[in-house]
């Protein structure tokens, strides 16, 4: 009788992850935002500014400390997640995002994501910035059919931007299609670049400052025609962060000016999506899950990040660098989880995972066996969401590469920056290359190490003590190069 009682006891201590598999397949939310760094919201450290809804979710579900997206700029962080597998596994070695006219960067054929959901029967939905490319070849006209594209990779709906707002086109794009368009006009994006960029063909662009107000309101509209029980998916990228930063005229009156105001319309975009979970009893069954792409600006490329940060704003928290960078600012990203009765409420963890895990954790939940071949770097990390105290190791490492190409790998408390040895490849942009190198202020022909426990700053460089270490996590970085997967079971 004793044991009886110890393991119902044990059951309810463990944060009811019986039920993992026990009960009806959770809906799934992923909100993935832009350049939105370590230490921009109050739940992580920031002062000053107002993110009620993100607190919300770390005080309703999980913070995660050491989590990272697999690229510190977008597109290849984004391929990761969608895919479970690292960008440098494709035809781009550079480490740097694909160019807004890119063709679509992932096979039709590959497993994605939205993929495994939809082959359990989940209705899947995707809005916001997309930045993986649409269409079999580079494109300079925007009028014609943009497939391939999200829903021919299992998504069913798609509301969003084709990459950043002023690369263009400066139009949201429906499935297939530019909203807006001028029929019989041609589609397309003139001008020098960035924010001197315009659109011909449309019958008028969107307003910087309501692109995130649209695409709150299509989420919620969505979200409210789920009705019929079906389980869906929900991906939501937001451009917030991301430059240009251009906050509704209703958020004023942050202390680190339209930088902080911009946050603080991301985290009611979230509170949005919350309250519609809420009033449509959908909260106690739905997986959500925040993070972002890639840490935030640090550096003079933003002047309103420059500013938030003159008036106190630590955007990455204590950590070194930014986006771009091989440093921790770069990589380490906010990640919050939350799923009533099975992630244990107002917990903290500080298992090392990796946002190319959310498509063998999602798999794993649903109970959707992955193929050979796919998801390669991906692992189930769903203990790590649900486990009522520290357990072992989630993955064993985490692989990470910085715009200038450099790698970077993780493994327990140590991290080697590669200086030496990398595959040889010829970068897209050389000169962009050569100047990140040159900030990194690594030194030439050696390989860097740091004991992010001691150091989480990357102040020290410990390599020379170290040398077996060094050696170690070299060889395990080429391995995993070399090799074509890091999961095993994956080949």
């Amino acid at each position: 009788m004793k044991n009886v009682v110890f393991l119902l006891l044990a059951l309810a201590a463990f944060g009811g992850r019986s039920s993992l598999a026990a009960d009806s397949k959770p809906n799934v939310v992923v909100i993935l935002s832009d350049d939105y760094g370590w230490g921009s919201a109050t739940c992580f450290g920031a002062t000053g500014l107002k993110t009620p809804n993100l607190d919300r979710l770390a005080r309703e579900g999980r913070r995660f400390t050491h989590a990272y997206a697999p690229g510190s700029v977008c597109s290849p962080t984004r391929y990761g997640l969608m895919t479970g597998r690292y960008y440098w596994r494709t035809s781009i070695k550079d480490g740097e995002v694909l160019p807004a006219n890119a063709p679509l960067h992932i096979e039709t054929n590959r497993v994605t994501l939205a993929s495994v959901c939809k082959g359990q029967g989940y209705r899947t939905a995707a809005f916001g910035k997309w930045h993986l490319g649409m269409g079999t070849t580079t494109r300079t006209d925007w009028s014609d059919s943009l497939k391939p594209g999200p829903l021919e990779i299992g998504f069913d709906y798609f509301f969003g931007l084709g990459s950043n707002p002023w690369s263009g086109p400066h139009c949201f794009i429906e499935n297939s299609t530019v909203v807006g368009r001028i029929p019989g006009q041609p589609v397309l994006i003139q001008g020098g670049g960035r924010e001197n960029n315009t659109t011909s063909g449309i019958s008028a662009p969107w307003k910087e400052e309501t692109i995130m107000q649209t695409f709150t309101g299509k989420v919620v509209g969505w979200l409210e025609q789920q009705k019929s029980g079906k389980p869906f998916l929900l991906y939501f990228a937001p451009n917030a962060v991301h430059e240009p930063v251009a906050p509704n005229p209703r958020f004023t009156g942050s202390p680190y000016g339209k930088y902080g105001d911009f946050i603080q319309e991301l985290d009611w975009s979230v509170g949005e999506v919350l309250a519609a979970l809420d009033r449509l009893k959908l909260a106690d069954n739905t997986l959500v899950i925040f993070t972002s792409d890639n840490g935030g600006v640090t550096n003079a490329t933003n002047p309103n990040a420059a500013k938030a940060m003159a008036a106190g704003l630590a955007i990455n928290g204590a950590l070194r660098g930014g986006k771009h960078s091989e440093w921790e600012g770069g990589f380490r990203e906010p990640f919050l989880v939350r799923w009533p009765g099975r992630v244990p409420a107002g917990t903290v963890s500080e298992q090392v995972i990796g946002l190319t895990d959310v498509v063998a954790t999602v798999a794993g939940i649903l109970h959707a066996p992955l193929p050979k071949g796919a998801a390669e770097d991906s692992f189930d990390v769903s203990r790590a969401f649900t486990e009522a105290r520290a357990g072992a190791p989630v993955r064993d490492h985490m692989i990470l590469q910085a715009a200038s190409s450099v790698y970077a790998i993780r493994r327990g408390d140590w991290k080697l920056v590669e200086r030496t040895g990398a595959p040889k490849f010829e970068h897209r942009n050389a000169k962009k290359a050569a100047q990140a190198a040159k900030k990194s202020k690594g030194e030439p022909g050696r390989d860097e190490l740091y004991n992010l426990r001691d150091d989480p700053a990357e102040t020290k460089d410990v390599a020379a003590a170290n040398p077996a270490v060094v050696a170690e996590l070299k060889q395990l970085l080429n391995g995993s190069r070399s090799r074509g997967f890091t999961r095993v079971g994956a080949n």
